[in-house]
């Protein structure tokens, strides 16, 4: 960054050349006084970003006494998918200083509502120039894109009955299942979450007349925009006999097959799949 405002500093001091054909004569812009600039013209952010997407303007000028003021506005298709700050369309660069921030917050909504641009566009009523030279079109200003993080799912076609097929996949156990050990049959019912506002949640419970491999009123949600499913309350407990961290999971919204894989405890490899009857 040093260089870079001392780069900025250099062009402040004198002026810009700028040719536009081989013998067009040259425009001359003059910032006796320094310029202001966003620092790029793009970036990208995710809608269930936990911190604000910083955006910084540049003073390109010799230092002040005295601090300078920054008006901006904030366009976009839908303002109601993220909140700025500071909010008043005014950031000030401090005496002395050369940067200041303008943040987007995104607000993680549960809406497959695809990506928004949002554009930061920097006012030729701030007390300088803006853009590079102060010609006013170079790096005047920016667009932000928030990238949606849902991605559609017919949640209510998951509802049903699930046969449970289970075994170990490597190692002694391997191919036996807890079913085999235990001497027990599971078999899994799916309802919607009725507090659920995502559309991506079901309830998991034991069939009757089955004996118990995921425990009643667990939550499973699917992460739709890679495939995934995990479980509210932390990785499952299964067929009452250990935690299953598993490692990887999926699921198929065409043949409603959901799975899970990875170590059970230290006993070898593990899987379970959960098919729609």
């Amino acid at each position: 960054m040093k260089k870079y405002i001392d780069r900025l500093l250099i062009v402040a001091f004198g002026s810009i050349l700028l040719v536009g054909c081989e013998n067009a004569e040259p425009t001359i812009f003059e910032t006796p006084d320094g310029f202001i600039q966003m620092v790029s013209s793009t970036g990208s952010v995710g809608e269930d970003s936990p911190t604000e997407f910083v955006s910084t303007v540049v003073f390109g000028g010799p230092k002040t006494t005295t601090d300078i003021t920054v008006n901006y506005t904030v366009t976009s298709s839908d303002p109601a998918r993220y909140t700025v700050n500071p909010s008043s369309g005014t950031v000030t660069i401090p005496a002395g200083e050369f940067t200041a921030d303008i943040a987007i917050q995104p607000i993680d909504n549960f809406d497959v509502d695809g990506d928004v641009q949002v554009t930061i566009a920097l006012s030729p009523d701030s007390s300088r120039p803006i853009g590079v030279g102060g010609d006013g079109l170079v790096s005047a200003s920016k667009v932000v894109t928030i990238i949606d993080n849902d991605c559609p799912i017919d949640i209510a076609s998951f509802v049903g009955t699930y046969s449970v097929s289970e075994n170990f996949t490597d190692g002694p156990n391997s191919p036996s299942g807890l079913s085999d050990f235990f001497t027990e049959a599971y078999q899994m019912e799916m309802a919607l979450d009725p507090n659920d506002v995502s559309g991506t949640k079901v309830v998991l419970t034991n069939s009757a007349g089955f004996n118990t491999y995921i425990n009643d009123g667990t939550i499973m949600s699917f992460d739709t925009c890679n495939g995934r499913v995990s479980f509210d309350a932390g990785f499952p407990t299964v067929a009452l006999f250990r935690t299953f961290v598993y490692t990887a999971s999926s699921y198929n919204e065409n043949t409603f097959v959901i799975q899970c894989t990875g170590p059970l405890s230290t006993f070898g490899e593990y899987q379970f799949t959960l098919t729609k009857q």
